[in-house]
């Protein structure tokens, strides 16, 4: 009780109390501030450290020192501490009102000013999208053949197994794409589901579709046991449930075991007939190597992995043609997911060339053959070939996504970009939790200077995908393409809100772009290597800075490359001026686009001059060299 009693005396509980509201206010006031300044995260959280640690010393700065009219002095020092108390506790009391009324109008003014004008701006963006996440009822009017294979559950002893269970997952959604007469929802969509509680009438009618497969893998060693249900999504009906017990000698035939009973338990009612021809047996441990490559590369996680278990299969399975254009795809994706450097790409294009070759002689009539065919040609700048590949991949398999997806790509990159816009939307549509789909729609919009369709694939990417860097950058690469330095402010605003460093660094590097300043090569070089890949173009080019950007453009991989003419196309007028270079008409013809458009005909703003010449940025003045 002496001890508590002191403790009154020292006035110790009022500074405990005070410090408390004083540190909660300032914490209240940085939470709400520090991001209008585009701080990192990491500063509030060492404030409210350094607020925390403080409390302790400050106790013990209580105990020791006492408030008198002469200003601080030590416990010690003070000739009548007790006659003191009272006044100094009244003076503290007042401090503790004090920040009590500020703390109060601050959380009134929190409360009913700057809640309301949040709540409103969310409402705002979410209203596209609130429509997609709303629960839906089961639709009566989905295709009777629509169906979508959730992912499988993982029901075996090892939890790893789960890279097993989704490749069967996906390899009986490929068998089922394969009959002409089902209409099968594409991978990403279903993958969404994955772990889900969720009823399945519920996933059903946000799939569109009037029948779900799901089903469960427990595997023992080379034994598996897959169970395999067919349910009507209108009325959660069963309509067909079978449990295969297997050994793993031959995974394909069970695969198609598995689709073949599904499409007859569908052909009574709706004439679906089953013409999936047989497979060639692969060896089961070539088979899970490859399974485990593509749960990789799915992820687009741990690529060099995923490559060196491609190459494990194919080494044990050498006519092992999925194995071999999976490969060729994981070596293309890496370039764009581990940034390397121009040697590094280079090599990684002459690995996917020498793998995607092996898979067309041993598959010439697979649409993954064709798909990886034509990315290897677009790399090297034969567009006219890749276009060629791309179709008749489109064409045997219309439900496969990527090839849609390289396919969008490559109408942008050679000009076309309201076939571009329109590929990209039958993609979205096919696959609509798809958010590369979304991107080729985002830069295809900002192309033709579509405004509701760049803010459509922005908030879907946000919904979607919220970690991918173009649901945060559309709006600024829109403004910028253009020169709306306004609306360029206010995208870079809600980047530095929510991307804070990636917004410091374009922040920078705005009076460089506008010719404000010239900071130093070294400087502005190093603001690049900040920014998401590809980025540096759309700077230098809003910059008009020709010499810039083909010194820029020289030193990527000839993946960048085919990005050449595409990205200064879709800007007006800042790019398209740049066309009217000569230096840049040399690169035109290096990159092989005009090898195209002769071929394939000349995109707007550009003609032949004869058969030796030509000229493109026929609207525009050209920028002085």
């Amino acid at each position: 009780m002496r001890l508590i009693a002191e403790l009154k005396r020292r006035n110790v509980f009022r500074m405990a109390g005070l410090y408390l509201v004083a540190a909660w206010l300032i914490v209240q006031v940085a939470e709400t501030l520090l991001p209008l300044f585009g701080t990192p995260t990491w500063v509030l959280k060492a404030l409210v450290l350094l607020l925390a640690l403080g409390f302790v010393p400050m106790l013990v700065f209580a105990w020791v020192f006492e408030l008198t009219p002469e200003g601080l002095k030590r416990d010690g020092e003070v000739a009548t501490p007790a006659a003191l108390t009272p006044q100094s506790g009244q003076r503290l009391n007042g401090a503790i009102i004090s920040l009590l009324v500020l703390a109060l109008a601050f959380f009134a003014f929190e409360r009913f000013v700057l809640l309301p004008q949040r709540e409103s701006a969310a409402r705002t963006e979410a209203a596209p999208t609130a429509a997609q996440s709303r629960p839906q009822s089961p639709r009566s009017d989905a295709d009777p053949r629509s169906i979508a294979v959730l992912p499988f559950a993982n029901i075996s002893a090892a939890a790893d197994n789960d890279y097993f269970s989704d490749g069967m997952t996906e390899e009986l959604l490929n068998v089922l794409a394969g009959v002409p007469q089902l209409k099968v929802v594409a991978r990403t969509s279903v993958f969404r589901f994955k772990d889900s509680a969720a009823d399945v009438r519920a996933i059903g009618a946000d799939l569109g579709v009037a029948h779900i497969v799901e089903g469960s893998v427990r595997r023992d060693g080379q034994n598996v046991r897959i169970t395999v249900q067919l349910v009507r999504v209108l009325d959660g009906f069963h309509v067909w449930s079978r449990t295969f017990d297997r050994r793993l000698e031959n995974v394909f035939a069970l695969q198609d075991e598995i689709a073949r009973q599904v499409t007859s338990a569908l052909s009574n009612s709706l004439g679906v007939v089953s013409a999936t021809p047989a497979r060639t047996p692969v060896d089961p441990a070539a088979f899970d190597f490859y399974l485990k490559g593509r749960s990789l590369l799915r992820q687009r996680a741990e690529l060099p992995t995923a490559i060196e278990h491609f190459r494990q299969a194919v080494n044990l399975a050498p006519e092992f043609a999925a194995a071999w254009s999976s490969l060729a795809l994981a070596h293309e994706v890496l370039y764009w997911y581990e940034q390397l450097d121009r040697v590094e790409s280079l090599e990684a294009l002459a690995k996917a060339a020498a793998a995607a070759a092996r898979a067309a002689a041993l598959a010439p009539d697979s649409a993954a053959s064709e798909h990886v065919q034509g990315n290897v040609a677009r790399a090297r700048f034969r567009y006219a070939e890749a276009e060629r590949h791309y179709l008749r991949a489109m064409q045997l398999d219309p439900s496969y996504p990527d090839a849609r997806e390289d396919y969008s790509e490559l109408l942008y990159v050679v000009g076309r970009m309201q076939d571009s816009a329109r590929a990209s939307r039958e993609l979205v549509t096919l696959d609509p939790y798809f958010p590369v789909g979304w991107m080729r729609l985002l830069v295809a919009a900002i192309a033709l200077d579509a405004g509701n369709e760049v803010r459509e694939a922005d908030l879907r990417l946000r919904n979607i995908a919220p970690g991918n860097y173009m649901a945060w950058f559309g709006s600024l690469h829109h403004a910028l393409a253009y020169g709306r330095r306004d609306d360029f402010e206010k995208a870079l605003v809600q980047l530095e809100k929510q991307r804070p460093e990636e917004g410091r660094t374009v922040r920078g590097l705005l009076p460089w772009v506008f010719r404000e300043a010239e900071p130093s090569l070294k400087s502005v070089q190093s603001a690049f290597a900040k920014l998401p890949p590809g980025d540096p173009s759309i700077y230098l080019i809003a910059r008009q800075d020709v010499e810039g950007y083909n010194r820029h453009m020289a030193s990527v991989g000839p993946m960048d490359q085919t990005y050449y003419f595409g990205d200064m196309y879709r800007s007006k007028p800042m790019g398209q001026a740049m066309l009217r270079d000569p230096r840049v008409k040399a690169r035109l013809v290096e990159y092989g686009f005009v090898a195209y458009w002769r071929e394939k005909g000349w995109p707007a703003g550009c003609r032949a001059l004869g058969d030796d010449d030509f000229e493109c940025g026929l609207d525009t003045v050209a920028v002085a060299p």
